[in-house]
């Protein structure tokens, strides 16, 4: 199931170009949410088992994570997301919607409302940033974003994917909306003329020609994201169409081909930061 295509306006709200605030630099990233995303149309969360082997890696390769968890997660699978809660590398969470349904059966408004309100009591905190599903944000989503305190956004693929959004038209570098008081830091593409994801589920559809790009000829700055769902096929693969089961059928062995990413990035003189450290940097400025 998808959304109806839909373009970011690089002109929203009266707000600038930034640079990236440092380099070289890999932010990791995890969508933590149901099976699939919007692929199916029940929330399963099998993948989510395979947290601790995450944790585990990260605390092995000392790497940080943002994680931005679909608040349903809180209520339905909190003792997974424990595991990432007490993990001994610095981890942050941020909400990525709440039932994580597509876009056409979603109130918008009162998604942020209820991810917002859920973020709040299982953590004890406001939360900061947010990720909406599939990357489709709209103008209009940053209002809804600004009256409930949010400081930053990271939903914008400034790439095209049929069915949800064609952004190659969008910036590859953040941009402060000085409108909501708000930056917009999008995923890393893999250069301004090639503009491929720079994401695990890429790796695993393309395959080895663009993972190897990817790592001997890196860009300056990776957001590198990952679902659950990359690193592992859930039981919930069964119910995927035949599309998306051919999709998640290639390079199934993704465990390996992640944990080998983060030590090839790692042995060259990139450091590993978090979302929130570019945030921080940006609003310094």
């Amino acid at each position: 199931m998808t959304d109806s295509a839909t373009s970011w306006d690089a002109n929203t709200g009266k707000g600038r170009d930034c640079e990236w605030p440092e380099s070289p630099v890999v932010y990791l990233t995890v969508d933590y949410e149901c099976d699939y995303g919007t692929a199916l149309t029940e929330n399963t969360y099998g993948a989510l088992e395979e947290t601790p082997w995450l944790a585990s890696l990260l605390e092995c390769l000392d790497v940080p994570l943002t994680c931005f968890v679909q608040t349903e997660v809180l209520e339905e699978k909190p003792e997974q997301l424990e595991r990432l809660r007490t993990a001994d590398v610095p981890v942050t969470f941020h909400p990525h919607s709440h039932t994580h349904r597509p876009r056409g059966e979603t109130d918008i408004g009162e998604e942020v409302a209820v991810s917002t309100a859920v973020y709040e009591e299982f953590f004890g905190r406001s939360p900061v940033g947010y990720r909406f599903p599939n990357g489709n944000i709209r103008p209009s989503d940053y209002e809804q974003l600004a009256e409930h305190g949010y400081e930053f956004d990271a939903s914008v693929f400034p790439s095209w994917r049929p069915g949800h959004f064609d952004n190659r038209g969008a910036p590859t570098r953040p941009k402060y909306l000085s409108e909501y008081d708000l930056f917009e830091i999008p995923f890393t593409v893999y250069s301004d003329r090639v503009r491929v994801p720079t994401a695990l589920s890429y790796c695993r559809l393309l395959g080895r020609p663009f993972t190897e790009l990817l790592l001997r000829r890196p860009p300056p700055v990776i957001i590198f994201n990952i679902h659950m769902h990359d690193i592992v096929n859930p039981s919930a693969f069964a119910e995927l169409s035949p599309l998306y089961r051919g999709i998640y059928s290639r390079n199934r062995d993704s465990k390996e081909l992640f944990a080998s990413s983060l030590e090839r990035l790692h042995s060259m003189e990139f450091e590993f930061h978090q979302i929130d450290d570019a945030h921080t940097a940006l609003r310094n400025q």
